[in-house]
């Protein structure tokens, strides 16, 4: 999935430009071991009833893994796209942020070049609150409120 330039097309430049497969693998059982704490972390999209299916990531972290703030975010593979899944997998996880967390707001960072994502987050009712710097660039921010989930 982050092999493929269009994929990373919205995420930090450094990322999106310096993409190097053999780094990536080599780090990557790193990466998949890190605790954000508790409740938070990563997961793996997949179909219902197909446990070997993969259609991306969803993540509830601290922001850059040192917060204050609580973002969500998600990934998929270019063959998942326009399908559902990013947004119901954030559908669950804002329910789950809100309901099982008792989190008051969380957020997400998004490339103001990004509609679809976006249209995820404004869908689930996120709102644009400005700009945010993480990851080593500006990103639009939206924010969600506990409460004012719209679902």
């Amino acid at each position: 999935m982050d092999s493929d330039v269009e994929v990373r097309r919205y995420i930090t430049p450094q990322f999106r430009d310096h993409f190097d497969a053999d780094e990536y693998r080599a780090i990557l059982s790193q990466r998949i071991s890190i605790d954000a704490g508790p409740g938070l972390g990563w997961w793996i999209i997949r179909e219902r009833g197909k446990p070997d299916s993969f259609h991306g990531m969803a993540l509830l972290i601290p922001v850059a893994l040192e917060g204050p703030e609580i973002e969500i975010g998600w990934r998929l593979p270019r063959a998942s796209w326009r399908r559902g899944y990013a947004t119901e997998a954030a559908s669950r996880i804002v329910g789950y942020a809100f309901q099982d967390l008792a989190l008051s707001e969380i957020i997400a960072c998004i490339n103001p070049e990004n509609v679809r994502s976006i249209s995820i987050a404004t869908r689930l009712g996120f709102l644009r609150a400005g700009r945010k710097m993480a990851y080593g660039t500006e990103f639009d921010l939206y924010c969600l409120r506990s409460g004012k989930v719209d679902r």
